[in-house]
Formats: structure tokens, C-alpha cells, sequence
């Protein structure tokens, strides 16, 4: 019985300083996460790909594109966002294939945050890195709403 009214009280104690000290799980959760995947396959036989996606204010926007580092072809890393306001880059990462197979694709990634509702556009393109002023080979565009 003893033992019992112990266990409450420490359980109530560690209740009523968890929530003075500020922590809830609400803090500890991130943003939701929305992704657009683009497999080789369709960067290979497409001329330009389209997607659209929608996001609440403070989502995050994860975009994949597939992309082959053992050869002279690359994304751009900076995507073109046609308006700031509404959607911010926050990063861009290549990942390696997961595969040891010889010339398998790895993967390259942004991460957007939405800023404000409205609508906006982000664009990438998939061209050589040798020679001068090289004409892509895919581009990429994603419409983005934020709600």
C-alpha cells in the first residue's frame, strides 16, 4: 500500500516538473514531411517532369531526384523558386547509391520549408558539367501550394 501511494507521488513529481520545465511532446515533434521521388528511369526517358504537391504552412518539402554521379550529369543545386516568400531551400545533399554495382544512380535531395500560403514553382535541371554552356537534358518542376 505504501509502496503504491510512493509510485504515485514520484509519477505526479516527474508530471509536474516535466511540464515547468517546458516539456511537452508537442516540441519534440518535427514538421510533417511531404516527398516527390523521381526514379533514373524517368530522369532518363523524360524531357522535363512535372509534380505537384500541397503544404500546410511550416511543412516540409523533401524532393529526390535520381541522379548518376559516374557520369558528367548533375541537378542543379540550387533550385529556381519563383517566389521566396511562400517557400525557402534549406538544403541540398547527393546520397550515394546504396548499391556497390558499378555506375548505379545515387540520389540527389532538397529540403524546403513553407513559409506562406500561396503558390510557387521549384526548378531543376539535369545537365553535363563538362563543356561550356550545356543544354539540360531533363528538367524538373515542381508546383508547390501552400495552404
Amino acid at each position: 500500500m505504501i509502496l503504491v501511494k510512493i509510485g504515485r507521488l514520484v509519477t505526479v513529481a516527474i508530471l509536474v516538473s516535466s511540464a515547468a520545465l517546458g516539456c511537452t511532446v508537442e516540441n519534440r515533434n518535427p514538421p510533417p514531411l511531404k516527398t516527390l521521388q523521381v526514379p533514373m528511369d524517368d530522369v532518363l526517358k523524360q524531357n522535363v517532369i512535372t509534380q505537384d504537391v500541397t503544404l500546410a504552412v511550416g511543412d516540409t518539402l523533401k524532393v529526390q531526384l535520381a541522379s548518376n554521379y559516374s557520369t558528367p550529369y548533375r541537378w542543379a543545386p540550387n533550385a529556381k523558386i519563383a517566389n521566396s516568400e511562400i517557400l525557402k531551400q534549406t538544403s541540398h545533399v547527393f546520397v550515394q547509391p546504396s548499391s556497390d554495382t558499378l555506375g548505379a544512380p545515387g540520389t540527389e535531395v532538397w529540403t524546403f520549408s513553407a513559409l506562406k500560403s500561396g503558390t510557387t514553382t521549384v526548378l531543376t535541371s539535369y545537365a553535363s558539367i563538362v563543356g561550356r554552356d550545356p543544354k539540360p537534358v531533363c528538367t524538373y518542376t515542381a508546383k508547390v501550394t501552400v495552404q
